[in-house]
């Protein structure tokens, strides 16, 4: 029974009577609905599934029909209390969702994702984030985090402009991406400040990955229509430890090993280490503010 708003693939299903799901579909596609079928009848529990057809596997629509490249559907499998020809029996209800998933998918990058960079933004990184750090006490594999900004950002803006700067910080992102695999998680915290996960990176690994990208970005100027312009950042580094309850303090010690280096000269990385925490207690101490 076919239904839902985009009800372009409703049609008279009658010639598929009397056929095995493995006859009008692909083998894992029939498998899992078989799945799907036996778990209703045997739970006498109602089971619900989303699924789609791509267009190398659509099931055979008439000749009519406009077959799409990719169509979704929304399953509700319900077992009934009767026996035909002494086989137990469930109904099974598809609604198209083909324009419902995509504008579930369109609020969804819309939610996560950074309009100027096409990464995540703040939110979306820092949720993922979280996700490692409650996990990493059950799972006990290392994942390192960097952090970076920017070098002298505020500059660019004030000779150049905000759209220029809009430009330099699309290059930064465009020259980092190409440098990372698909595992890593690349969010934009602030304006011009940034921060990757590592997974199964310890802070070795990071940093020499870190260094890796500062040197690539070092020697790749940002070009705009008017002008090319050096970029460099300073990159803090840190992995997670035992004691990390939340994100905070891991943020916090990338945070401030970025801040060294920064100091120290600006385009550089440092890892965490005592030396960080040093720097950031003298930086406490001006007298314009006091910490609480």
């Amino acid at each position: 029974m076919y239904g839902g708003d985009d009800n372009k693939t409703g049609f008279d299903c009658k010639p598929f009577i009397g056929k095995y799901l493995h006859d009008v579909m692909p083998r894992h596609l029939a498998d899992d609905f078989l799945s799907h079928i036996k778990n209703a009848i045997n739970l006498r529990e109602t089971q619900s599934v989303k699924y789609k057809f791509d267009e190398d596997e659509m099931i055979e629509l008439p000749n009519h029909v406009v077959v799409p490249k990719e169509i979704w559907f929304e399953g509700i499998i319900k077992h009934l209390p009767i026996v035909e020809n002494g086989e137990r029996v469930a109904l099974w209800i598809a609604k198209n969702i083909t324009q419902q998933h995509y504008l579930e998918l369109e609020l969804k990058t819309l939610s996560e994702i950074d309009e100027l960079t096409g990464i995540l933004n703040r939110r979306a990184f820092s949720n993922t984030l979280k996700t490692y750090v409650q996990a990493y006490p059950y799972s006990g594999e290392p994942f390192s985090l960097i952090m970076y900004d920017i070098d002298l950002f505020k500059r660019v803006n004030d000779t150049l402009g905000h759209t220029v700067g809009d430009e330099v910080i699309q290059h930064v992102v465009k020259v980092f991406r190409s440098e990372l695999d698909g595992q890593v998680s690349f969010g934009r915290i602030g304006g011009e400040e940034f921060a990757i996960l590592l997974p199964h990176k310890n802070i070795q690994g990071a940093y020499e990955l870190a260094e890796r990208l500062r040197q690539r970005l070092e020697k790749s100027p940002c070009e705009t229509e008017l002008y090319e312009i050096d970029v460099t950042v300073s990159m803090g580094v840190t992995q997670v430890n035992k004691d990390d309850q939340d994100t905070l303090a891991l943020i916090s010690r990338a945070d401030k090993a970025m801040y060294q280096a920064k100091k120290e000269g600006r385009n550089r990385t440092c890892k965490y280490s005592n030396s960080s925490e040093r720097e950031y207690t003298q930086f406490n101490q001006c007298n314009w503010f006091k910490k609480k």
